[in-house]
């Protein structure tokens, strides 16, 4: 299952939650371009740019682009325009210590509420982490992250936590993707994140919320080694 097929499947499990699924459609795809940095950092873009990247019309558009600016990917300016945000350590610093707490509640009602189906696709997921790790394919890593992100918010059932996390997890996401240069083993993310999953899919609560504590410590780790004194 691919993220875009994730997200549909998202779309109709929550059903009030996103009634407007071409809107949802037309985040996700932009949120997808920013975080692969297709749209810079610091870029001013307009609304017709938008729409031409993702082949969707302006009206849905326009509304994402309200999403997005609320998330923090893009800042609409009075006179100036639409502009891509930029990358900022400490912000992203600041975002960690709010999703702790949120992730490891996420992890435990994922790995007790999870459906088979889903535990299946844990599983599935696992394996794929587990490819990446070895492959060195940054894009590949990003897209199962979101993947495996949606899929605990299909699992835990919350949708105030799932609110929450579509503010903070694409900041997190591009911050990665932006420096992972200068990571000494990219490979360390995914065979977490297939730990993780494992965890879940096992209905192993402890193992899970334990697993994404480590997470979060090394992408803090991270960070950090990107800020220049």
């Amino acid at each position: 299952m691919d993220v875009y097929k994730s997200i549909a499947l998202d779309l109709e499990i929550l059903g009030p939650q996103a009634t407007d699924s071409l809107k949802e459609l037309a985040y996700h795809r932009l949120e997808d371009k920013i975080v692969r940095l297709e749209f810079r950092p610091g870029i001013f873009v307009t609304e017709k740019e938008l729409a031409d990247s993702i082949g969707i019309g302006r009206t849905p558009v326009r509304e994402a682009i309200q999403h997005l600016a609320t998330a923090g990917l893009l800042s609409v300016l009075p006179r100036r325009g639409i502009k891509v945000s930029e990358v900022d350590a400490l912000s992203v610093l600041r975002l960690l210590e709010v999703s702790r707490s949120l992730d490891i509640a996420v992890a435990r009602a994922a790995a007790i509420r999870a459906t088979s189906t889903q535990r299946h696709e844990f599983s599935r997921l696992a394996e794929e982490f587990d490819s990446v790790s070895a492959s060195n394919d940054s894009v590949a890593q990003i897209r199962l992250d979101s993947e495996f992100n949606n899929l605990c918010m299909l699992a835990m059932g919350n949708e105030h936590a799932r609110k929450m996390c579509r503010l903070i997890q694409p900041l997190t996401r591009r911050f990665w993707f932006a420096h992972h240069g200068l990571s000494s083993d990219i490979g360390l993310a995914p065979r977490l994140h297939s730990e993780a999953a494992k965890a879940i899919a096992e209905g192993d609560a402890d193992q899970a919320s334990a697993t994404f504590t480590r997470i979060n410590n090394w992408f803090e780790t991270f960070v950090y080694s990107t800020i220049q004194d």
